[in-house]
């Protein structure tokens, strides 16, 4: 079954700028500290009067629940267009003010952002009430931009103060100013705030949860979403979203989270919005389960409280599920499920458009709280606190978020999967705890080889979670030499071991919160033998030579590398330290299939050490028509489509039905496409104007073509070819293919083409018949070819006839598939006219011939 429900987001996305975390720093505004006559000079801009009905309805009409402003383009200097006032002894500041009488709060983006130091910018309103900044050279950035967050209200000034003889001149402009037409603090009226009673358990993990707002230049948007953890826990700033919400690089860049904007008890009003950061870079998007995978272009900073959530890819049922989220873009909320969430295992069709699949999705439904426009991507977190999905959408009764074990890895891509970027050292590990700024260091490292040549340096890296400040390395036994500068307190040291045998190695690690240690047991094994391996395509593998493009081999076990290729003729290298990426060369696709290897030598101190492997590259020479292979009377073969591609313009038959005329089966995995893996043969018209084709083998279909040249059958143009026969089953029993009796022109050549019936590939075998005799080279010296060709395997008497018809010579041959082809040495006869007469099946047939001197 499948249902249809709506999504909590839709919007269409455009190209953007980058923009930057907007972190300031504590100050205040240099007008508030004198007494100026000029604030009543304050230059004014008045933004352009916004329909907010007509907005509201366009909103409603296209389905697009979590837009709530729109932006104006201004290019505004804020030097050369703000009123300028001496600071006595400190320098000047320039104010300008923005006001719209339409708006509940006002988006400030600056185009050009790039303060010299001791500058100040500062945003505040007419009585003061809120204030952003300072914001300094501090938030300088390579794009030269900064994205302010929503300023509640219709009126923001604009104060920028530059020191006497700054280093350089300022760049601030705004580029566009947004409007909110929605007040998107309403909808709390019905909802449960995160610090409300249902909220007590959830107070540290809270802090994962950001409202996130965007804009596409056009309109601004808002969704939910939340740091998370990753294994090797070092604060990377991963941030999870919805696909829905947002799925491009462009976009992200234009990304605003918002940190603990919540109420300070149960539903009070008096949250804040300056804990704020803008910007960030999509690491990766999937629509399967609708996520996205954000990186902040800086960490959050730890005034911020900020909180690393720890998640399950496992897959496992909770008991009961929890989402914190911002409803409709507000106040941080809580919606509770006290019963498991349940797999969905039937599709979801979205009123939006777009189907989700069986088995992607978990359901809930509430018991406390509910979500609305603008929870998407919140997440939803297990029993053990841990994320198990992300919002999707929902309708009146049930609720349904992206899995997380599907986001893990159901995409082999990194740009489509969370593993790649969540897990990125292959740990395999599905599930970790979160952790903040109090957490103590989790011990972790890994050495570059753990079979090490005597003195030969191996290098430690330090993989320990949550942040550790200091280090400290010992080695049992302790014959040991640091090298290149480093020692015990180093966080990831170059250790030279002196002796032969094993080794354990312990790391201890230590915060402000605490320590840890780690001991592996004869982690290091040092003896004058290395094990070198190369790995890639499993040895002896096969390969199609279409797909041999950078197939990667790498080696392991060593330092440096040298590698040897088996064939540079047809293949091409490119080395990367121990990483070798093989191509074919141009041209090689028509050589056919061949055999070769990779071979790596691998250095390590004074030791040496070795590994190879081999593979075959498929490659039918026939797999162009350019390249048809031309047929002989009798049996050819065998032959195989196995890695055969499709030309462009490569010409089909309709696919009416198996056993219709001139026709091919529908494909039952594809009813669009026709062609699969195709390959090509040539043959002549005989002197009896008739030939019979069979394929045996696999599930083949042929078809046969006339033109005046291959070019012609692959120009795209049906009026340069004909098509003369096709046949896909050879019965209702057999799949194997046959053109029987297929009328053609003596001496006139034709193309044959072979594809594999739904993608079928094998070898197979082409008999091709005119139950005719024919004799080459006529005239001949003496020596003669007779080819019998004849479906059937049967005894045939051979003679030699004058042109008076006395016969000359007689010989009894088997005629089969296999043995149809006889020579004769007839030099020692007169040079003239004879006939050779062939009789099978009670009918002889007879052929001219001519010696010559």
């Amino acid at each position: 079954m499948s249902k249809n429900v709506f999504l909590l987001l839709s919007v269409c996305f455009f190209f953007l700028t980058k923009l930057y975390p907007q972190i300031s720093v504590p100050g205040t505004p240099e007008s508030f500290k004198i007494t100026t006559k000029s604030y009543s000079n304050i230059p004014i801009k008045i933004l352009d009067a916004i329909d907010t009905g007509k907005l509201l309805k366009d909103d409603f009409d296209n389905g697009i629940s979590n837009r709530y402003g729109i932006l104006q383009q201004m290019n505004l200097n804020i030097r050369s267009e703000g009123i300028k006032t001496l600071i006595p002894d400190k320098g000047y500041i320039w104010r300008c003010q923005i006001q719209s009488p339409f708006t509940f709060s006002i988006g400030i983006q600056f185009s050009k952002f790039h303060l010299p130091a001791g500058a100040t910018l500062f945003i505040y309103n007419n009585d003061h009430s809120q204030l952003y900044g300072a914001f300094t050279d501090l938030n300088n950035n390579s794009e030269n931009q900064l994205a302010i967050a929503e300023f509640k209200g219709n009126n923001v000034t604009i104060e920028y103060f530059e020191p006497l003889n700054p280093d350089f001149q300022v760049e601030l402009i705004i580029g566009s100013v947004s409007q909110a037409y929605r007040d998107i603090q309403a909808i709390m009226l019905t909802l449960v705030g995160i610090n409300c009673p249902p909220g007590a358990n959830w107070q540290v993990l809270k802090h994962a949860v950001c409202r996130m707002t965007f804009h596409d230049n056009i309109y601004e948007y808002f969704c939910s979403g939340s740091f998370v953890n990753n294994v090797r826990g070092d604060g990377t700033p991963y941030f999870l979203s919805a696909n829905h919400c947002l799925s491009s690089g462009s976009l992200a860049s234009t990304l605003v989270l918002y940190f603990n904007y919540e109420s300070g008890s149960c539903n009070s009003a008096d949250s804040t919005t300056n804990q704020t950061m803008s910007g960030s870079s999509l690491m990766a998007t999937n629509s399967y389960s609708d996520f996205t995978l954000l990186k902040l272009k800086q960490n959050p900073p730890l005034s911020y409280y900020p909180y690393y959530a720890g998640w399950d890819a496992s897959g496992r049922t909770s008991s009961n599920g929890t989402c914190i989220h911002h409803p409709g873009g507000s106040l941080k909320s809580i919606a509770i499920d006290n019963n498991p969430p349940t797999n969905l295992d039937y599709s979801i069709n979205w009123d939006k458009g777009g189907v989700s699949f069986p088995n992607s999705h978990w359901v809930t439904e509430f018991d406390i709280g509910a979500v609305e426009e603008g929870s998407s991507g919140a997440p939803l977190f297990d029993d053990h606190k841990r994320i198990m999905g992300q919002l999707h959408g929902g309708d009146s009764t049930y609720n349904y978020f992206g899995k997380f074990s599907v986001s893990w890895k159901h995409s082999l891509l990194a740009n489509a999967q969370l593993a790649y970027w969540l897990d990125p050292d292959n740990t395999n590990t599905l599930s970790i705890d979160g952790y903040n700024f109090k957490s103590k260091p989790i011990s972790n490292f890994k050495a570059e080889l753990t079979t090490v040549c005597t003195d030969a340096p191996v290098h430690f890296t330090d993989l320990s979670s949550y942040l550790p400040e200091k280090w400290k390395w010992s080695f049992s036994p302790a014959t040991v030499n640091y090298v290149d500068g480093t020692d015990s307190s180093s966080q990831s040291p170059v250790v030279a071991f002196l002796n032969e045998g094993s080794y354990s190695v312990t790391l201890i690690v230590t915060n402000t919160n605490g320590a840890d240690t780690l001991m592996r047991e004869n982690y290091i094994a040092i003896n004058n033998i290395i094990n070198v391996r190369l790995s890639g395509l499993t040895d002896g593998t096969s390969i199609c030579g279409y797909e041999f493009n950078n197939i990667p081999f790498s080696a392991t076990g060593a330092y440096n590398y040298n590698f040897t290729i088996g064939d540079t003729d047809r293949i091409s290298e490119e080395i990367n330290s121990n990483v070798i990426l093989l191509s074919l060369k141009t041209g090689a696709l028509k050589s056919g299939s061949f055999e070769s290897s990779v071979k790596v030598t691998g250095t390590q101190g004074s030791c040496i050490g070795s590994d190879s492997l081999r593979f075959k590259v498929v490659v039918p020479i026939n797999d162009d028509i350019a390249n048809a292979i031309n047929l002989n009377f009798g049996e050819n073969g065998p032959f195989s489509n196995q890695c055969a591609t499709v030309e462009l313009n490569e010409p089909h038959p309709d696919a009416i039905g198996c056993l219709s005329p001139k026709s091919w089966c529908v494909d039952t995995a594809d009813t669009a496409k026709i062609l699969h893996n195709t390959i090509w043969f040539t043959f002549t018209g005989p002197v009896n104007n008739m030939v019979t084709i069979a394929t045996k083998g696999f599930d083949t279909r042929i078809c046969v073509y006339d033109a005046n040249n291959y070019q012609y059958i692959i120009s795209g143009n049906k009026n340069l070819y004909t098509i003369l026969d096709a046949n896909d089953d050879r019965s209702s029993t057999d799949v194997t293919s046959i053109i029987n009796n297929l009328k053609v022109e003596a001496g006139k050549k034709y193309w044959l083409q072979l594809d594999g019936n739904n993608g079928a590939f094998d070898t197979c075998y082409i008999d091709f018949y005119s139950n005719n005799v024919e004799a080459f080279p006529n005239p001949s010296k003496g020596v003669f070819n007779l080819v019998v060709s004849y479906q059937k395997e049967l005894p045939a008497i051979i003679s030699i006839y004058s042109v008076l018809g006395q016969r000359l010579f007689t010989k009894k041959v088997d005629v089969s598939n296999s043995s149809n082809q006889f020579s004769f040495d007839l030099s020692n006869y007169t040079p003239g006219v004879y006939f050779i007469g062939v009789l099978i099946d009670n009918r002889e047939q007879r052929k001219k011939i001519l010696i010559v001197k």
